[in-house]
């Protein structure tokens, strides 16, 4: 994120300029920044780092700073510290793929589910949805902490595939750890879950901070511009738009709120 604002100085102010080079991450902040100014005010930004998700969001509820960069699951959110916007993403909004090595040319032939349950999967157990996902799809699965293990595991042969967000590019491959990882074609899931800008309330100028975001997000929503930079970035791709929904015509249950251990 700094590298893209010390490229583009201007990047909260260009309403309608987006890069396919950018990750969801920076796409995001570029759409808190954006709404914040949309919003009415004119704001600088410092950054914190964190190791993941989970302790970024600690350390939000606990006021460490006012805004997260990017836009958790709403799940995550609800939380008397915290102000949640509507949601940036909806519920059926995110999709993945079944990601593995360009040569399993085995899984890459797959066409059901039941065929896929013939594979392993690698994904991380605390990430909520996708590992209910891939549990009420009954398929084999192994747990790691990191996402960069998930592509190791899979070029090791360990596992046979990871579920990755849809990319922007021509083959909609996926590089992890220097490594080109492609989708099963004709396949998806759906992440049931909603994302959502969160901002602390332990702060003075939380309360305008947030308002200025929900005005300069509807804003932003109305005029097609939440949907573009989506659009930019691969996230929503309209190559894979009628690829299949693994488990839709099942009788999948998904349960949001369902402990996951």
């Amino acid at each position: 994120i700094v590298q893209e604002m010390e490229k583009h100085p201007n990047i909260c102010a260009q309403d309608d300029f987006f890069s396919t080079d950018w990750y969801r991450k920076t796409l995001e902040f570029v759409f808190i920044c954006r709404a914040i100014r949309i919003g009415g005010i004119e704001a600088t930004y410092s950054f914190q780092d964190y190791p993941n998700t989970q302790r970024a969001i600690k350390e939000l509820k606990k006021g460490s700073f006012m805004i997260i960069a990017r836009m958790p699951w709403k799940k995550y959110i609800q939380d008397d510290n915290l102000y949640q916007s509507d949601a940036v993403l909806k519920v059926g909004d995110y999709k993945k793929g079944i990601y593995t090595r360009p040569d399993h040319t085995a899984l890459l032939n797959v066409k059901t589910l039941e065929e896929l349950r013939n594979f392993k999967a690698v994904s991380n157990a605390t990430w909520f949805y996708d590992w209910m996902v891939l549990t009420q799809l009954n398929v084999h699965k192994i747990s790691v902490p990191k996402y960069q293990l998930m592509g190791k595991m899979v070029e090791a042969g360990r596992a046979d595939y990871f579920m990755g967000a849809f990319t922007g590019k021509d083959d909609l491959s996926i590089m992890l750890n220097g490594v080109r990882f492609i989708p099963v074609p004709g396949l998806k899931v759906n992440l049931p879950g909603s994302h959502h800008i969160a901002v602390s309330k332990h702060f003075p100028h939380s309360r305008a901070v947030f308002e200025a975001i929900q005005s300069g997000l509807k804003n932003m929503d109305e005029r097609g511009l939440i949907k573009q930079g989506y659009r930019t970035i691969g996230f929503f791709n309209p190559k894979v738009k009628d690829w299949k929904v693994l488990g839709q015509s099942s009788n999948l249950h998904i349960l949001p709120n369902r402990n996951v251990r």
